[in-house]
């Protein structure tokens, strides 16, 4: 599954912290994200899977990954309701979401090409 990064969501942020601010809040969002996928990726109980969908729906939001923030509500709504079969099924779409999202923040971070162009 393919997801992008909303660039309007990027220059509200830059017009609120600076430029500068963001790619330093890049580099942390993308290191968080990487610490969620370690704990997705270690056998977590489907209340674990809810706790960490709902630390990432937020952020995910607030940097632009639109899809991934729908994805972490949904898993968030599915472990709400106790659907715990849909929310094994879907792990590891989710787990494929976060780490390549992970990746992509990473990447921004580290052009400045990239981060110029988008804001």
């Amino acid at each position: 599954m393919a997801t992008t990064i909303n660039a309007e969501t990027l220059k509200r942020l830059a017009d609120e912290v600076g430029a500068e601010t963001v790619v330093i809040l890049l580099n942390v969002f993308s290191d968080e994200l990487e610490q969620y996928l370690q704990k997705l990726s270690s056998q977590p109980s489907v209340n674990q899977i809810g706790e960490i969908s709902h630390a990432i729906k937020s952020s995910a939001a607030s940097f632009g990954a639109d899809d991934l923030a729908l994805m972490a509500q949904e898993c968030e709504y599915r472990v709400r309701q106790g659907q715990d079969d849909w929310m094994i099924d879907h792990l590891p779409q989710f787990r494929q979401m976060v780490e390549g999202m992970a990746v992509e923040y990473k990447q921004l971070a580290g052009s400045d090409e990239s981060i110029n162009r988008m804001l």
